[in-house]
């Protein structure tokens, strides 16, 4: 029980504390808001913009006409002065008569020097012509020459090719022979097997014939022993060949000898063993003789191909000899070629600077150019001299400026300009391109010329300032008897733009410091307090705007956009503000 209790306690002072929060949040935000900047808000809407031109212009004579005189003659006496009325009998101004002749002396002096140069640049003109003509044929003449000079190295070149060409194909025709490398190893190998054959041979030979004299040398030595007994048999059973040894083999198994029968001298086995041995020498050693001279008369020669090889790289290098002479032909072919090209070009260039025009041709244009001019210019000071220096206008008109003063030259531009009375008065203003959108010629303008009540004319003329191309020059012609020259007034001229879809007050448009236009927009953002409005920075393009309001593109704001139009304070983006109540 007192455990549910205690619950119960915790539990309500658990809910009073939140009561005193939510009282204390709500305190909170009140006093919060109340400090926050306080905005009204507007919807763009859907509507054309209107446009009032208003301009100020001058009325100006229709038609001027400029009097001019020789630049550089002195003016002596000026009659007219400004806004008078002149006709051609109307005398302007005249000319200091003394200036004039020195001036006719100046020029007809400078027309004798020029003609007198003049004679003197045809002259060396034609001479210079002459000698063109003269340069023009010997280049021709050079570039004949050095063609044929290059064609015929060239053909001495193509020749010599064509003869190291047919050199280089008879000899490799007529290649040399030499036994194939196959063939050139069975013939050694013949060679060799022969010769080991011999060798053997050779040494079974010698081996035999020692073996047959210590044989005999043994014999010889026992036949000594046995006539140290008998005296004569030594001398008579003894030999020094195969055939002696024979004979004593003989007689001992005969029984009989030299020195006489074997009954008086016994031969000893000894020596009857050793004639055996010298019978089976001989005969061995005749046996290897007859073997080696059989094997000698089927003798092999040694193989020797140095001749042919000899032959064959003597024919090779002649081959390599004949190629390197075919190249340098080649080569020399090509620098032939090479150099009729570089000649023939080289001719030809000099051929076509020999028929370049001469650059005095362009001088002694310019310096009859100048005299024809010189020329104009004395005829017009003879004028002026027949006129006695007097200069009238050609028409009917009003003075509106002039340019010569007495004792100083007459420029280059007009002396004296007069207006023509005959033709209307036209009222002139300059629009600015920001006006000029709005203007365009045939619309119908207010007209206001002084304290005269407005009227509606039509633009005549519109074309972009001459002088300035900021600006443009718009022109209305006035009707006869309105206007006076020089009388100020005014233009105005209204006009509607199209419609746009999405039109802002004007004073819900601001610029940063890069010029660049923006709004200020109604955005929410979550809070320590919950959801608040903010300001939001949306930069926006200018299609049109007037005095009141701007057009704009659409896409970053549209017809359900809330635009802050008016603050109590100073904005920045993301700011938090509340709704004006």
């Amino acid at each position: 029980m007192e455990f549910w209790k205690k619950q119960k306690k915790i539990l309500t002072a658990f809910g009073l504390f939140l009561i005193f929060m939510l009282f204390c949040t709500l305190i909170s935000r009140s006093v919060y808001a109340e400090k926050l900047p306080q905005v009204t808000v507007e919807m763009p809407r859907r509507m054309a913009l209107d446009h009032t031109v208003n301009a100020d212009g001058i009325v100006h004579q229709g038609r001027e006409y400029a009097v001019t005189a020789l630049s550089g003659l002195r003016v002596r006496t000026v009659y007219a002065h400004t806004g008078d009325r002149v006709t051609p009998e109307t005398l302007l101004f005249d000319l200091d008569l003394e200036d004039l002749k020195e001036k006719i002396k100046e020029k007809e002096l400078e027309i004798r020097k020029l003609q007198l140069q003049i004679a003197a640049m045809e002259q060396n003109q034609s001479l210079d012509d002459q000698k063109q003509q003269t340069e023009r044929m010997r280049a021709q003449e050079d570039y004949s020459r050095e063609e044929d000079r290059v064609n015929e190295a060239l053909g001495r070149a193509r020749e010599d090719l064509e003869d190291a060409e047919d050199a280089y194909d008879e000899h490799k025709d007529h290649p040399v022979q030499v036994t194939p490398e196959e063939d050139r190893k069975a013939q050694m190998a013949a060679y060799e097997a022969w010769a080991e054959t011999e060798a053997g041979l050779k040494a079974e030979l010698e081996a035999a014939q020692k073996e047959y004299e210590a044989a005999a040398e043994r014999v010889k030595e026992l036949e000594a022993a046995a006539g140290g007994q008998d005296a004569s048999g030594p001398e008579e059973g003894t030999g020094s060949s195969p055939e002696a040894g024979a004979d004593i083999r003989d007689d001992s198994e005969t029984g009989t000898g030299a020195g006489g029968s074997s009954a008086d001298t016994p031969e000893s086995p000894e020596l009857v063993k050793a004639r055996q041995l010298l019978a089976e020498a001989e005969a061995r050693w005749k046996t290897a003789g007859d073997a080696y001279e059989a094997h000698e008369k089927t003798s092999v020669p040694k193989p020797d191909f140095s001749g042919e090889d000899a032959a064959r790289s003597a024919w090779e290098e002649k081959k390599d000899s004949l190629e390197d002479a075919v190249d340098a032909a080649g080569r020399a072919v090509e620098d032939a070629e090479r150099s009729r090209s570089d000649a023939v070009l080289d001719a030809g260039r000099k051929v076509a600077d020999a028929q370049m025009a001469a650059a005095a041709d362009s001088s002694l244009a310019v310096s009859r150019l100048e005299l024809s001019i010189l020329q104009t210019e004395l005829d017009a000071c003879r004028r002026v001299q027949d006129a006695s220096g007097q200069v009238y206008p050609d028409a009917e008109g009003i003075v509106t400026r002039i340019q010569v003063s007495p004792g100083e030259r007459v420029g280059d531009g007009a002396a004296v300009v007069y207006a023509d009375l005959s033709s209307p008065m036209q009222f002139l203003v300059s629009l600015t391109k920001e006006q000029k959108k709005y203007v365009n010629q045939g619309d119908t303008v207010q007209l206001k010329l002084g304290g005269s009540p407005p009227k509606e004319l039509e633009v005549d003329y519109i074309a972009e300032n001459e002088s300035n191309p900021e600006l443009y020059d718009a022109r209305i012609f006035l009707p006869e008897g309105m206007g006076t020259i020089g009388q100020s007034g005014n233009f105005q001229v209204e006009a509607q733009s199209e419609t746009f879809s999405c039109c802002i007050p004007l004073n819900a448009l601001h610029e940063d410091s890069s010029r660049r236009n923006f709004v200020y927009v109604v955005g929410e953002r979550a809070g320590i307090l919950g959801t608040e409005l903010v300001a939001e920075m949306v930069y926006v393009r200018v299609l049109d705007q007037n005095e009141k309001y701007a057009a704009i593109e659409e896409g970053v704001i549209d017809g359900e956009t809330e635009l802050i139009i008016n603050s109590t304070e100073e904005l920045e983006d993301k700011t938090a503000v509340r709704y004006q109540e």
